[in-house]
């Protein structure tokens, strides 16, 4: 009866909606990091200086960097962009990162981000997006910037905003605090390693918050992770360490479970595993993470020796990691 149980909790993960990608293909990545037009100088070097520092992150972490300056003669920008998608989706199973350094705007109706030259909207990129099937990453840092959620959430998908609502739209201080977060130990809260997605995000987002509660300000900012396409996203406050403490809506997986695996600054170690052994490792992970969302719905005896049963599925696929990278 237990093992019956077992696989109805996880029948779900049998027979997922869409095939799972591989993340943290560095020979697969290609990255672009899109400076926003700042409007005023204190801006605009403000935005070049952030944009600066996620480049460095990616240094031998990618195939492919493209940053996207915003100086003033840099008016042809939004073609740049569009052209590079256009030649980055020719291969859709590749990995690709769009991070957005600046400012946004939202009327109602249409989500932009600022560009030197025309503003580019999140209808244009999920267009351009649309052959991809790969794995993405899209992190829109800037204000006005949630309605990018819903347009581009979606399976094998990581998209995070600095704001959960478009009329949040004073300037945003996620973006300098995602940068730096990428490079600071402290922002390893699993203590794994490495600093994911997911954890980038916390720590920026908690930053922020700290920055109004100190000087007093009301937070005129409020960011968003979606990786479970829902199109809905979860905040920070959500999360206690790495996981969730609240439940999605619906038939939703909760986010978080993607976009911690989700690494800027890839391990050496993981760099090394075999793509169809991390393919195995992650849908182990999965299935433990299933099962601590169901812990409240079962009784103290089979959670336990069904998670023991998973733990020890994880450690012996470890062993053949090991092994592989001996090799």
């Amino acid at each position: 009866m237990r093992l019956l149980l077992l696989s109805l909790l996880l029948l779900p993960l049998a027979k997922p909606a869409a095939e799972p990608a591989i993340f943290n293909e560095v020979n697969e990545r290609r990255v672009m990091i899109i400076t926003g037009a700042g409007g005023e100088e204190e801006y605009t070097g403000l935005f070049a200086e952030w944009a600066g520092d996620l480049a460095k992150s990616f240094d031998g972490n990618a195939a492919e960097l493209v940053l996207i300056s915003n100086q003033p003669e840099n008016t042809g920008a939004r073609k740049t962009v569009e052209l590079t998608l256009k030649k980055w989706v020719a291969k859709p199973d590749g990995e690709i990162w769009i991070l957005l350094v600046g400012h946004g705007t939202f009327d109602g109706k249409a989500a932009k981000f600022n560009l030197v030259g025309n503003d580019v909207s999140d209808v244009e990129f999920q267009h351009w997006l649309k052959p991809h099937r790969g794995p993405l990453v899209f992190i829109n840092t800037s204000s006005c910037s949630a309605p990018f959620i819903r347009t581009l959430s979606g399976p094998n998908r990581v998209v995070a905003t600095a704001t959960k609502s478009g009329y949040e739209q004073n300037f945003c201080r996620f973006g300098g605090y995602m940068a730096a977060a990428l490079g600071q130990a402290e922002a390893d809260l699993d203590k794994d390693g490495a600093v994911s997605v997911l954890e980038a995000f916390l720590i920026a987002s908690r930053r922020a918050g700290e920055f109004y509660r100190e000087n007093d300000r009301l937070v005129s900012e409020n960011a968003l992770l979606d990786d479970n396409g829902d199109g809905m996203g979860t905040p920070a406050d959500w999360f206690r360490g790495v996981r969730t403490q609240k439940k999605a809506k619906g038939k939703s997986s909760v986010d978080g479970k993607l976009s911690r695996l989700v690494f800027p600054v890839i391990p050496p170690a993981e760099k090394d595993i075999p793509a169809p052994l991390r393919k195995k490792r992650y849908a182990a992970e999965a299935k433990i993470e299933t099962l601590r969302s169901l812990k409240k719905t079962l009784d103290g005896e089979t959670y336990y020796r069904d998670l023991e049963k998973l733990f020890l599925e994880l450690a012996t696929l470890n062993d053949e990691i090991e092994t592989a990278q001996q090799e």
